[in-house]
C-alpha cells in the first residue's frame, strides 16, 4: 500500500494525473477502493479536466461521483470538502461549492488555496446576480456591419456560454480566394468601456475589438493548445481591461506566464497590438451611432526576443523589422526579427523554471541581468507605479542586484522583463516582499536579511 501511495504521489507532482487514472480504475475492477484512494482518484480527475476539451464536464462530474460515494467518511477532512468544492465549482455550481469550501475553512482555516475559491466562488455569484455589458442593438449593428465590410462575411461564431461581465463571442471569418487567411475577432469586448488614462481622454479609445490572422490550413475548433491558444488569448485580452481596471491599446504587449510558449509546436510567448495589418485603413475604427468608437486591433504574437526589445526600445522599433508578410498572419514556425541581437543565456534555464510563486494581479517586472544572467541574489528591490498603459502586465516591482553602477542601469539591454514567479525561483528570498504597496523600497543586509528603505521616486 505504502508503495503505491508513494507512485501516485510521485506521478501527481510530475502532472501525470492519467496514470493515476489508469492505474486505480484498474484496480477497482477486482476491488474496492478505499476512501485515501478514491480521494486520489477523484483528486487527479478534478486535476486532468479541461474545459476546454469535450471530456473535461464528464472528468469533473466523475470526480464528483467518486467524492459523494466516501461523504459520510470525508465529512471531518478539509480535503475532501474542497474537492468536492472544487469539482462543483468548474461545473459552475459555485452555490454549492462555496458551501464546501466553507466547510473546508473551517476545518483548516489557514489554507490559502480554499480562501482563494470562496473568493471566486463569491464573485461568480455575484455576477450571475447582475447582467454583462453588451452593446446597444444599434452599435451592434454597426460593429457587425463594421466587421464584414473590412473583414469579410461572418462563418460561424464561437459564442460564449457563461458570461459574468461582458459577453464576448469569437466572429470567424474563413479564407477566401482575394484573402487566404482565416480572421478571428472578439465581439462584445467593445462594450466596455476602458479606463484610458485622462490625458488620452479625447482620444476615444476607450473601446475596442482584437483580430488575429491565421493561415488557411489552421484547424479551427480542433482539440489541442497547438491549436486553441489563438483563441484563448483573444479571450484573456477581451477581459484584461475589466480584471485589471485598465485598457489595451496600440503597442501594448501581453507575456504568456514565465515567458512559457503559447504550444509545444511554436516558440511565440507573447503579444503585441498594432493596427490591422493588410486591411483598409478604415479597417482600424468602426464608429458608433452615438459618437463613440470602437478600435480594431491586430495580435502580433511575438517570440521571447522580440519580448525583450520591444521593452527594452518601443513598439514601433520593434515593428520596423518585421516584414509586411511577417505581420500579416500567424506563422508558429517563424525565426525571431531579433535573431541578429546577442541572446542572453540565462543562470536558470526557462525549462527549469518552476512555480514557486502566484500572486493576485499584474505579473511583470523588470530584473537587471546581474541576477538572470550572472545569478547574483538580489540586493536592491523597489515597486513603483507602472506607467500608463503598462497596468495590465507590470506589476511594478524592479530587482537589482545592488551593485551595478550607473552606466550599467542606463543600458535598456542589461536589464529585461520577466515574470514575478521567474525572479523567484532566482531568488526566493523576495517572495515575502511582494505583497508591498508601490512606493516601498527594500535591501538586502550583509546578513542576508532584507529591510525597509526609503523609496525615492525618479
Amino acid at each position: 500500500m505504502n508503495d503505491l501511495l508513494s507512485a501516485l504521489d510521485k506521478w501527481h507532482q510530475d502532472d501525470e494525473y492519467q496514470k493515476i487514472i489508469n492505474c486505480l480504475e484498474e484496480l477497482s475492477n477486482t476491488q474496492k477502493l478505499d476512501y485515501t484512494l478514491t480521494c486520489q482518484l477523484a483528486r487527479a480527475y478534478n486535476n486532468i479536466a479541461d474545459l476546454d476539451k469535450e471530456e473535461g464536464k464528464s472528468q469533473l462530474e466523475r470526480a464528483e461521483e467518486l467524492l459523494r460515494s466516501v461523504a459520510d467518511e470525508g465529512q471531518d477532512d478539509p480535503l475532501w470538502h474542497y474537492r468536492l468544492g472544487y469539482s462543483l465549482f468548474y461545473q459552475d455550481r459555485e452555490k454549492e461549492a462555496l458551501s464546501c469550501f466553507q466547510r473546508a475553512r473551517e476545518l483548516d482555516p489557514e489554507d490559502a488555496d480554499t480562501e482563494f475559491f470562496i473568493k471566486e466562488c463569491e464573485k461568480y455569484i455575484a455576477a450571475r446576480e447582475c447582467h454583462p455589458e453588451m452593446y446597444a442593438q444599434e452599435d451592434w449593428e454597426a460593429v457587425e456591419a463594421h466587421l464584414e465590410r473590412y473583414f469579410g462575411p461572418c462563418d460561424n461564431v464561437f459564442h460564449e456560454i457563461m458570461s459574468p461581465d461582458i459577453h464576448v463571442d469569437i466572429y470567424i471569418m474563413k479564407p477566401t480566394p482575394e484573402r487566404n487567411y482565416y480572421v478571428l475577432s472578439t465581439f462584445g469586448m467593445g462594450a466596455h468601456r476602458m479606463n484610458v488614462p485622462e490625458e488620452l481622454a479625447d482620444r476615444k479609445l476607450e473601446r475596442a475589438e482584437i483580430i488575429v490572422t491565421l493561415p488557411p490550413d489552421w484547424k479551427i475548433g480542433q482539440e489541442g493548445e497547438e491549436w486553441y491558444w489563438p483563441i484563448r488569448w483573444l479571450k484573456i485580452l477581451a477581459r484584461l481591461p475589466i480584471n485589471e481596471d485598465g485598457w489595451l491599446g496600440w503597442g501594448h504587449t501581453v507575456a504568456n506566464p514565465d515567458d512559457a510558449p503559447f504550444a509545444d509546436n511554436t516558440r511565440l510567448c507573447g503579444l503585441v497590438l498594432t493596427q490591422p495589418q493588410g486591411f483598409d485603413d478604415e479597417a482600424v475604427c468602426c464608429p458608433l451611432p452615438g459618437g463613440d468608437e470602437v478600435n480594431f486591433y491586430q495580435m502580433i504574437p511575438l517570440t521571447f526576443e522580440e519580448m525583450q526589445f520591444k521593452l527594452a526600445h518601443d513598439a514601433q522599433e520593434l515593428l520596423d523589422r518585421f516584414t509586411p508578410q511577417q505581420l500579416a498572419v500567424v506563422d508558429v514556425h517563424r525565426e525571431s526579427v531579433c535573431a541578429d541581437l546577442p541572446q542572453k543565456r540565462f543562470a536558470i534555464p526557462q525549462t527549469e523554471l518552476k512555480e514557486v510563486y502566484q500572486g493576485d494581479g499584474p505579473q511583470g517586472c523588470i530584473a537587471t541581468d546581474r541576477i538572470v544572467v550572472d545569478g547574483a541574489p538580489v540586493g536592491y528591490c523597489y515597486r513603483e507605479e507602472p506607467d500608463a498603459g503598462d497596468e495590465a502586465w507590470d506589476s511594478g516591482w524592479r530587482f537589482t542586484a545592488g551593485d551595478e553602477s550607473g552606466t550599467y542601469m542606463d543600458d535598456p539591454d542589461r536589464s529585461g522583463v520577466y515574470a514575478l514567479n521567474t525572479i523567484c525561483n532566482y531568488d526566493p528570498d523576495v517572495i515575502p516582499l511582494l505583497d508591498s504597496e508601490p512606493g516601498t523600497a527594500w535591501s538586502r543586509g550583509e546578513d542576508g536579511v532584507f529591510r525597509p528603505e526609503l523609496y525615492e521616486d525618479d
